[in-house]
């Protein structure tokens, strides 16, 4: 009978979001909740005339981001375990039409203050909590450590939290790596919204043209991210430097990070580079809020590679847990292309985007 309404109360969250908020039901002591988002985006291209593959302008809808996740919570012997598990619909991303399948965002294990599974990745976790909001789904942390979207969820991480420390060991980009990519952050926050995280990154870097060569070196780098609360107004800042860290911030040799490719490495030797962001959030209304954001990146290498990007974005809360949305923004570069044989429209060309949206979480 308790198995029975369970059900029921998980089919009755998921086909009625109103009624899905948080926690759904509790059964012999393990509560479980059901939670996520419906959004609805369209975006309008307009690439530069030197953009690559696509020259032209292009308009694309889609409700693939929306998501749903599913998590439990009970105590053990004295001990709180956790369980996530969350998808979207951007698996097959690249297919033609709409076969949009559903993709693993989150799945992992909580045991008091030790986390394992596939989730943030230690980088994200030391730049996000501080950084600029955007609705950029493929564009976040341009100038910060977490500027990769496609290696912010490793397949698996361990993280040990105590108080304001947090220790990462994860899955490595290089899969010939002789040991886990490695993150240690420590987190201060103080009144009226201000906060800074410094953070220290290591990891074994791959030498060769890809990452099946074997020989490698030790790339390691520092972050320093911050914000400064001043009633309505939000400041935002971040700076990062290091050797082979191309795998976090998104960008390395010759252009974006590939993680197919070795793009850290030239002539047999890592690679330095350096970013930064800047930003300002500010409450116009109860409703209406203003973003504002720029962020670079500088590669040391021969071509002198660097990125930027900037945005503008309004948010308004038209009812509660419903926002509407509108970015207008421009990136330098080239960061997701699309082969110049398919039949959809670059996500991310050199030029500019305008992103209107509406998301319902439940």
């Amino acid at each position: 009978m308790k198995k029975h309404s369970l059900a029921l109360a998980v089919a009755a969250s998921v086909l009625a979001s109103a009624a899905g908020a948080g926690q759904i039901a509790e059964v012999d002591g393990v509560k479980y909740s059901v939670g996520g988002y419906i959004k609805v985006e369209g975006v309008f291209n307009r690439p530069d005339s030197d953009a690559t593959p696509y020259l032209g302008n292009s308009f694309d809808a889609t409700a693939r981001q929306s998501r749903i996740n599913f998590a439990t919570e009970r105590e053990v012997e004295g001990h709180k375990v956790k369980t996530f598990i969350e998808g979207d619909f951007y698996g097959g991303q690249f297919n033609a039409g709409t076969t949009y399948n559903w993709r693993l965002r989150h799945a992992y294990l909580a045991v008091d203050n030790v986390t394992v599974g596939q989730t943030w990745s230690g980088a994200f976790f030391a730049t996000a909590p501080m950084d600029t909001p955007t609705i950029n789904f493929w564009g976040l942390g341009h100038g910060t450590i977490a500027g990769n979207g496609g290696t912010i969820r490793p397949d698996l991480v361990l993280h040990y939290t105590s108080g304001p420390v947090r220790l990462s060991v994860q899955d490595p980009v290089n899969k010939q790596a002789a040991y886990p990519d490695l993150v240690a952050a420590y987190t201060q926050r103080f009144k009226g919204g201000s906060g800074y995280i410094v953070s220290a990154f290591a990891r074994d870097v791959s030498l060769g043209a890809t990452q099946s060569d074997r020989e490698s070196d030790l790339g390691v780098g520092l972050s320093l991210v911050g914000k400064v609360g001043m009633g309505d107004l939000t400041l935002h800042g971040s700076v990062y430097g290091g050797k082979g860290v191309g795998v976090f911030s998104g960008q390395g040799v010759g252009g974006g990070y590939s993680p197919s490719t070795n793009t850290d490495a030239e002539d047999g030797e890592l690679v330095s580079q350096k970013g930064f962001s800047v930003g300002a959030t500010y409450k116009i209304t109860d409703k209406l809020k203003g973003i504002a954001r720029y962020g670079k990146v500088t590669v040391d290498d021969t071509a002198d590679t660097d990125f930027s990007a900037w945005n503008a974005t309004a948010i308004y809360s038209y009812m509660p847990k419903l926002d509407l949305g509108i970015e207008l923004r421009r990136q330098d570069a080239d960061t997701l292309n699309t082969p110049t044989s398919a039949p959809y429209p670059n996500l991310r060309p050199k030029g500019k985007q305008l992103e209107i949206m509406a998301m319902y979480k439940f």
